[in-house]
């Protein structure tokens, strides 16, 4: 007698059912019911055929006629930035005198501030400026607290006397001879290291009532990214999480091509056991062609592409004027000649570039395209702008938005051994009249490893946020 010759399908943990599944599965673009276990989907199908993997502590979900979709995918947001807008000053890009009107009028706003805070100067106003000079123009504005300015590429400060004189002080207490960036930010402490910003929790529930279940960071200081990361494990170990986080480093002037890549190695190794919930992988390259404008050279743009090909990190370029693009698709296409296929590329433009004029070049082929995102205050569905209608919008949320971010493999489609994230509706968003009403479509469910992360009939935005924020046990 011969035995294990038929092996009994796995059991499911969770069924979905009774519902209308567009999979992104050209093969089974529709189905009626999708099994699920430890996270991943084992079965896709019409319920019948699923029913062997039906067990007695298998879960069903009714999606009673509703419609699910794969979770989708934000690539152009920026949650890092959004999290500290009420913790700073965004400066708005201006000359030297419009800067320091700004950060006035923000210092007589904020008169019981402890201390000033504003990020996001162009480092170039202060070329021609003597050190002590431009401490005195922040003195002029407080002289009695301090006054920090974070440049915009987030390599530099800028900060009055009182600020200086606190740094020498921690300095000289902690034995401390060279000062850098860091251990700057760490004495002044410009924003609550302890305190989750309201603003993140917001975020994240705003992105669940728009379907995400996933977003890329289009780039934010190291400043912020580390306490953001910081707050997110937080919210990791408390199983709080309702999207999944694609980190990304941003560059916009020239820099050690090696010290970056380690940096950015660093952040992806600091997610390692985040169960890719939180994810850190890809270089942001913000390359300025336009007239007057201070950016990445040439020679360093190259160099840091082909480091981040080299150790298999993707590659986001923000391409700002005709030439720029065209800089972006050379030093892309070099990375490929150069055997480094592993990283996804991405160029993000609002220019109008021709096909003709791109006859010779792999752009959107093997370089995805994407909207621009630099300098953006709102991307609320930024990342559909370019698309034409509803299916191209579904498209661009789901499997595209997967390939962009080189995630394809476990995530943008209803599959056999991907990840189980979906958003359901009560409706069909197919039906929907234009793009406009699509986005105003509220899911009734979004959920991550086939657990519900975001359900609108016990939405309690307050409840979840004082678990959120209260101190860990």
């Amino acid at each position: 007698m011969a035995f294990g010759l038929f092996k009994k399908n796995e059991v499911a943990d969770t069924i979905f059912m009774e519902g209308r599944i567009y999979t992104q599965d050209s093969n089974l673009p529709w189905a009626e019911a999708v099994a699920c276990k430890d996270g991943r989907i084992i079965a896709v199908g019409d319920y019948e055929a699923l029913r062997s993997f039906e067990g007695k502590n298998t879960e069903f979900v009714d999606l009673e006629g509703g419609v699910m979709l794969p979770g989708y995918i934000d690539t152009c947001g920026h949650p890092v930035l959004n999290a500290f807008a009420d913790s700073c000053l965004y400066l708005k890009p201006g000359n030297l005198e419009s800067v320091l009107e700004q950060i006035a009028g923000y210092a007589a706003e904020n008169g019981e501030s402890r201390i000033i805070f504003a990020y996001g100067y162009d480092e170039n106003i202060l070329n021609d400026q003597d050190p002590e000079q431009t401490r005195k123009y922040l003195d002029e504005i407080s002289c009695d607290k301090p006054v920090v300015i974070l440049g915009n590429s987030g390599f530099h400060c800028w900060f009055n006397t009182f600020a200086l004189e606190m740094v020498k002080t921690a300095a000289v207490e902690d034995e401390v001879e060279t000062v850098s960036l860091q251990y700057l930010l760490s004495v002044l402490e410009p924003v609550d290291f302890d305190t989750i910003p309201e603003q993140l929790p917001a975020d994240m529930q705003k992105y669940s009532k728009m379907g995400f279940t996933s977003v890329f960071d289009c780039g934010a200081p190291d400043f912020f990214a580390s306490i953001y990361l910081g707050i997110l494990v937080n919210i990791f170990h408390k199983n709080m999480i309702k999207q999944r986080f694609y980190g990304s480093l941003p560059v916009n002037r020239d820099a050690d091509p090696s010290l970056v890549i380690r940096k950015l190695a660093q952040y992806k190794t600091n997610c390692v056991e985040l169960d890719a919930l939180v994810n850190f992988n890809t270089l942001k390259l913000v390359l300025d062609r336009t007239p007057d404008s201070y950016s990445l050279s040439n020679e360093i743009l190259k160099a840091l592409c082909m480091e981040a090909g080299d150790k298999g990190f993707n590659i986001h370029i923000d391409a700002i004027g005709k030439n720029a693009v065209f800089e972006a698709i050379e030093a892309i296409e070099a990375v490929s000649a150069a055997g480094y296929r592993k990283s996804s590329f991405t160029i993000a433009l609002d220019e109008v570039i021709h096909s003709e004029e791109l006859a010779d070049t792999n752009f959107r082929q093997n370089i995805n395209e994407s909207p621009g995102t630099f300098d953006k205050q709102d991307t609320d569905w930024l990342c559909i702008k370019n698309a034409r209608d509803i299916e191209e919008a579904i498209d661009t949320l789901t499997i595209n938005a997967a390939i962009q971010l080189g995630i394809s493999g476990g995530y943008g489609s209803i599959e056999k051994g991907k990840h189980a994230d979906f958003v359901i509706f009560n409706e069909n968003p197919f039906d929907a009249n234009d793009l406009s009403e699509f986005k105003k479509l509220t899911p009734a469910m979004t959920i991550i490893e086939d657990r519900i992360v975001y359900d609108a009939e016990n939405d309690d935005s307050d409840l979840w946020y004082s678990m959120l924020a209260s101190p860990e046990d």
